[in-house]
């Protein structure tokens, strides 16, 4: 082993290792050094607040008057079932007593054979004439007699006889009027005439049927007005007029409108009713009160007659509140709050009172003062105090 390989490493394996990483940081601190003291210093501006475009609504407070909203099924204002009131042959019936016929008020629908009945109120009329003969007669002679008696040339036998036979006569002659009147009454009965204006649900009967008395021919509902069966919650009751909760009805100028609207034969229709009774109980199941709305006129605006069972969107006219304000649902935050733009542009969080939703909108009633501006873009961050500009 010579002496160099006992002293250790070579001095050319040192400045590979050693003295090249040394050199390569030594010029990096120089040319460090020299942009330092070389370049311009860099001017720095402190960056200001930029402000928001946000749009604005001014409170305005106002007359709202609310909207209680529900919906239903239509149904008819009157439902009958056609009864006979003669018996007899079935000779003529109507092309309307058919499902789904319709007919006016006084329109014939069914007509019983006659002929019988013909013969019963002639046969009465004859014995009503009989009846009337024989009452004058007993009557004249009642008075002929009675001037005898006076004269004392009948005896009081003869006299007591003649009053009961002019009574007996007098009897007769109101029994025979009755009886006139009750064989023209059957007679009428054979023509069964519609009871109002409306529409066939359903007939069992056809000509040539034998019906007895108090039959069921068809059943029948009226189309000149028609009903409405709304559910509202017990909370809802608060928005309509109180005379339906106190008395369960409305009188007619009283009324509040309804807006019935609903879409049909691939149209929108709406048909305009009154708001009438109230059923007064609470469903066990449902927990609502059923309100019944009347349609006296159920022609759409379209010309479509209200069918019924359609299912309707009903719009109540509710109370009117003296002063409220009306804002959108959208600029509402968490927690109830608003966001108000103060006099100097800036955002600030306001607590309001929120009576109740109608539709897209919210109906306020405290926390809002005339002239104040709301802001009403949908901001996602918002400090207080951040400067906005309002553009419309």
């Amino acid at each position: 082993m010579n002496s160099e390989e006992v002293r250790g490493p070579s001095r050319a394996w040192l400045r590979q290792r050693l003295g090249y990483p040394l050199a390569f940081i030594a010029a990096a601190i120089v040319i460090v050094a020299l942009l330092l003291n070389s370049g311009s210093e860099l001017e720095t501006n402190s960056e200001e607040s930029v402000a928001y475009a946000v749009r604005a609504q001014t409170i305005m407070p106002k007359a709202i008057t609310l909207q209680v909203h529900s919906e239903g099924t239509v149904q008819p204002g009157a439902r009958t079932s056609l009864v006979t009131q003669v018996a007899g042959e079935v000779i003529e019936v109507a092309e309307a007593l058919k499902a789904g016929g319709r007919f006016a008020k006084g329109d014939l629908l069914l007509r019983i054979d006659p002929q019988d009945y013909d013969n019963l109120y002639a046969r009465a009329l004859a014995l009503l004439e009989r009846a009337e003969i024989e009452a004058a007669y007993y009557d004249a002679e009642r008075t002929r007699l009675r001037t005898l008696a006076e004269k004392n040339m009948v005896s009081e036998s003869q006299l007591r006889e003649i009053e009961r036979a002019a009574g007996v006569a007098t009897a007769n002659l109101a029994d025979a009027k009755v009886q006139v009147k009750t064989a023209r009454l059957d007679l009428v009965r054979t023509e069964i005439r519609a009871p109002y204006e409306g529409r066939v649900a359903s007939e069992q009967v056809d000509i040539g049927q034998f019906v007895q008395r108090g039959s069921v021919i068809a059943d029948l509902y009226a189309t000149n007005h028609l009903e409405v069966r709304l559910p509202l919650a017990n909370s809802e009751l608060e928005f309509i007029d109180r005379a339906i909760i106190e008395t369960g009805v409305y009188l007619e100028g009283n009324a509040p409108e309804v807006r019935l609207q609903a879409d049909y034969a691939g149209e929108r229709h709406s048909w305009q009713g009154k708001l009438v009774r109230s059923e007064g109980s609470i469903d066990r199941q449902s927990r609502v009160v059923y309100v019944v709305a009347r349609v006296d006129q159920p022609v759409s605006d379209r010309g479509i007659d209200l069918p019924v069972g359609l299912f309707l969107n009903a719009e109540i006219v509710g109370i009117t509140l003296p002063s409220a304000v009306l804002i959108p649902r959208s600029a509402i935050r968490d927690g109830g709050r608003v966001l108000i733009i103060t006099s100097d542009n800036q955002l600030a969080f306001r607590n309001i009172n929120i009576l109740r939703y109608q539709g897209e909108y919210a109906v306020v009633t405290t926390g809002l003062s005339a002239g104040e501006r709301l802001c009403v873009s949908p901001l996602q961050f918002v400090v207080e105090g951040m400067p906005v500009t309002v553009v419309n």
